[in-house]
Protein backbone atom coordinates (compact mmCIF):
# COMPACT_ATOMS: atom_id res chain seq x y z
CA UNK A 1 0.00 0.00 0.00
CA UNK A 2 1.62 3.46 -0.71
CA UNK A 3 1.79 5.94 1.74
CA UNK A 4 -1.35 8.18 -0.12
CA UNK A 5 -3.40 5.01 -0.41
CA UNK A 6 -3.26 4.47 3.75
CA UNK A 7 -3.52 8.23 4.18
CA UNK A 8 -6.94 8.06 2.54
CA UNK A 9 -7.85 4.63 3.98
CA UNK A 10 -7.12 6.31 7.66
CA UNK A 11 -9.10 9.22 6.68
CA UNK A 12 -11.97 7.09 5.26
CA UNK A 13 -11.57 5.82 8.76
CA UNK A 14 -11.42 8.78 10.77
CA UNK A 15 -14.69 10.43 8.38
CA UNK A 16 -17.40 8.72 10.87
CA UNK A 17 -15.74 10.58 13.81
CA UNK A 18 -15.13 13.49 12.36
CA UNK A 19 -19.23 13.68 11.59
CA UNK A 20 -20.39 12.61 15.03
CA UNK A 21 -17.94 15.68 16.38
CA UNK A 22 -20.39 17.84 13.39
CA UNK A 23 -23.37 16.42 14.20
CA UNK A 24 -22.47 16.58 18.13
CA UNK A 25 -21.68 20.17 17.72
CA UNK A 26 -24.95 21.56 15.56
CA UNK A 27 -27.40 19.60 18.38
CA UNK A 28 -25.51 20.86 20.93
CA UNK A 29 -25.11 24.49 19.53
CA UNK A 30 -28.26 24.70 17.85
CA UNK A 31 -26.69 25.71 14.82
CA UNK A 32 -25.55 23.81 11.14
CA UNK A 33 -21.80 23.02 11.42
CA UNK A 34 -21.99 20.56 9.41
CA UNK A 35 -19.59 21.76 7.03
CA UNK A 36 -17.36 22.91 9.28
CA UNK A 37 -13.60 22.81 8.55
CA UNK A 38 -11.54 20.51 11.05
CA UNK A 39 -9.37 23.28 11.71
CA UNK A 40 -12.42 25.08 13.54
CA UNK A 41 -11.99 26.33 17.25
CA UNK A 42 -14.48 25.38 18.96
CA UNK A 43 -14.01 27.47 21.69
CA UNK A 44 -13.12 30.23 19.98
CA UNK A 45 -14.51 30.30 16.71
CA UNK A 46 -18.28 28.89 17.33
CA UNK A 47 -18.70 29.70 20.90
CA UNK A 48 -18.42 25.64 22.91
CA UNK A 49 -18.11 26.75 26.61
CA UNK A 50 -17.45 24.09 29.54
CA UNK A 51 -20.73 23.29 30.36
CA UNK A 52 -21.74 22.55 26.28
CA UNK A 53 -18.43 20.76 25.77
CA UNK A 54 -19.56 18.23 28.56
CA UNK A 55 -22.75 18.12 26.76
CA UNK A 56 -21.00 17.38 23.52
CA UNK A 57 -19.41 13.91 24.44
CA UNK A 58 -22.50 12.77 26.03
CA UNK A 59 -23.64 13.63 23.15
CA UNK A 60 -20.90 12.17 20.91
CA UNK A 61 -20.98 8.92 22.81
CA UNK A 62 -24.76 8.64 21.97
CA UNK A 63 -24.33 9.01 18.46
CA UNK A 64 -21.40 6.26 18.05
CA UNK A 65 -22.54 4.52 21.23
CA UNK A 66 -19.18 4.47 23.40
CA UNK A 67 -17.90 5.61 26.77
CA UNK A 68 -14.94 8.26 27.08
CA UNK A 69 -12.99 8.04 29.96
CA UNK A 70 -13.11 11.62 31.62
CA UNK A 71 -9.89 11.19 33.07
CA UNK A 72 -8.23 10.81 29.55
CA UNK A 73 -9.29 14.27 28.66
CA UNK A 74 -7.50 17.44 27.84
CA UNK A 75 -8.38 20.41 27.29
CA UNK A 76 -6.17 20.03 23.70
CA UNK A 77 -8.68 17.46 22.27
CA UNK A 78 -11.19 20.28 22.52
CA UNK A 79 -9.08 22.82 20.61
CA UNK A 80 -10.78 21.95 16.96
CA UNK A 81 -13.00 19.73 15.78
CA UNK A 82 -9.94 17.52 14.39
CA UNK A 83 -8.20 16.89 17.55
CA UNK A 84 -11.25 16.25 18.88
CA UNK A 85 -12.15 14.12 16.42
CA UNK A 86 -8.56 12.61 16.47
CA UNK A 87 -9.78 11.65 20.64
CA UNK A 88 -13.18 10.22 19.73
CA UNK A 89 -11.70 7.93 17.12
CA UNK A 90 -8.69 6.93 19.52
CA UNK A 91 -11.35 6.52 22.61
CA UNK A 92 -13.93 4.36 19.92
CA UNK A 93 -10.97 1.85 18.94
CA UNK A 94 -9.52 1.27 22.41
Amino acid sequence: MSENTAVAVAGAERAPYVDAVRKGLSEVLNKDVSGAEESVRLFDELGLDSSSALELLITIEELLGVQFDAEELEMTHFETVGSLADFVAAEASA
